[in-house]
Formats: structure tokens, sequence, C-alpha cells
């Protein structure tokens, strides 16, 4: 620093000492007002960052690993019952893939994107981003793919095997609808059904269902409280 800036940083200080305004508590304040906004600065900053990482969390987590998920209906009782709240796993269903007796979620209607069409024509993109739009079926895996399926006498038969059902209501019967028996399970497909026989919308009505339309697992039940833990 040279001489001349030297003498007009120590003249401008001279001059605010003398300013009739000037005491040691206004100076202390100045600081303190300071510091509280580079403290109130940063508590934003800090705010923000942790709101962009839960909401990236929050869709990752969606996306690729699980998402809950609540029963609407009685078509899986007394499995499941209205109101019930489930955790459904994706990572589950990508590492081990449909196998008999699990209960899935199936996308009946996927989501579609008015805006970003192109998304719609990516699964998994899709859905990242689940609405309420979307109408999800939750049944029980009962044959997989080339496997034979027949009702007789309200019994379930899995190429030739009666099929022990513990999970059913008493005196539950499995009757036929509009898909005629026996039924041969096309390959990528699997034939599911509601717990409820009785009034479950299900493969007896509408087929088979695309291994793809199938987007997830239900592994846990978090309500209602008496009820917590796993189901397969």
């Amino acid at each position: 620093m040279n001489k001349s800036n030297e003498y007009d940083n120590q003249k401008e200080f001279e001059d605010f000492i003398q300013n009739d305004d000037f005491t040691l508590e206004s100076l202390y304040h100045d600081i303190d007002e300071k510091k509280k906004k580079k403290h109130k600065s940063r508590e934003i900053l800090l705010w923000i960052r942790s709101f962009i990482f839960v909401i990236v969390f929050v869709t990752i987590f969606r996306g690729f690993i699980g998402e809950p998920v609540k029963v609407y209906g009685p078509s899986m009782e007394n499995t499941l019952k209205t109101n019930d709240v489930l955790i459904m796993s994706k990572i589950s269903l990508n590492i081990e893939g449909v196998k008999k007796n699990d209960i899935v979620v199936i996308e009946i209607e996927p989501v579609q994107f008015k805006i970003l069409t192109f998304m719609n024509n990516i699964v998994w993109l899709r859905r990242l981003f689940p609405t309420t739009d979307r109408e999800d079926y939750i049944k029980r895996v009962i044959a997989l793919e080339g496997e034979e399926i027949n009702l007789i006498n309200g019994i379930v038969y899995i190429d030739g095997k009666k099929l022990d059902e513990p999970y059913l209501k008493d005196y539950a019967s499995t009757f036929e609808r509009l898909i005629d028996m026996p039924y041969t399970v096309p390959k990528g497909y699997v034939f599911v059904l509601g717990d409820n026989r009785l009034v479950s919308k299900d493969s007896r009505s509408i087929g088979a269902i695309s291994i793809d339309s199938i987007i997830g697992k239900v592994i846990f039940r978090t309500w209602p409280i008496t009820k917590i833990g796993t189901l397969n």
C-alpha cells in the first residue's frame, strides 16, 4: 500500500471516529448486523440445498426402489383391506422377477404426459412421476408363463395339481368368468387373481397380465398399526 492510500484510509477512520454518532456500541452493532446477514444467507442456502436433496432422493426412491400404495376395495380380502397402506418394492421386482404367490401392483392405465409426450414411451422415466391419475390393481400371482390353469368345482388347479390357498376366505370358491378353462398362460404374461374371488376383477375376466405392466411387489404393510409387518 502506498503512502497516499494509507493516508486516505487513516483520514477516513479519523473522520468516522470524530463523527458525533460514533460510539463503540454502534460499531459493535454494525458488526453484529453484518454477521447476522451473512449467517442468514448461509441458512437460506442450506435450506435450499436440503430441499433439492429431498426432492432428488424421493424421486429416485419412488422411481427405482419403491413407493407406498393404498388399498381401495374388497378384492384382496382377507389378506388386504380397504385403507391398508403398503410398501411396494420395485428393486425386488427388478432383482427377483415375478414369482408365484407374489402380491403385485399392476399398472392398468399408465400416466400420460400431455406436454413431454416423449416420456410416455420410456416406461421407467414415466414411472418416476406417479400421479393420482394412475389406476393400479393389487392382485396375487397364481400361474406363470407356460403353466396351465384350470378351475374345477371352485378349486384352482395348476398343471393338473390342486393349488393350496390358505389365504382365501372360508368356503371361498373360484369359478370361471369370461376366460375359457383350461387356460395356458402365454409367454411374458402371468395369471393373477384377487383373494376375494367372489368380487375380484382379475385374469378370469381380462386374461393374463403382461409382466411389463407389473410395477412392483408388495412386501410390507405399514398400516394399520396392529398389522404392521411383511406379507410374504
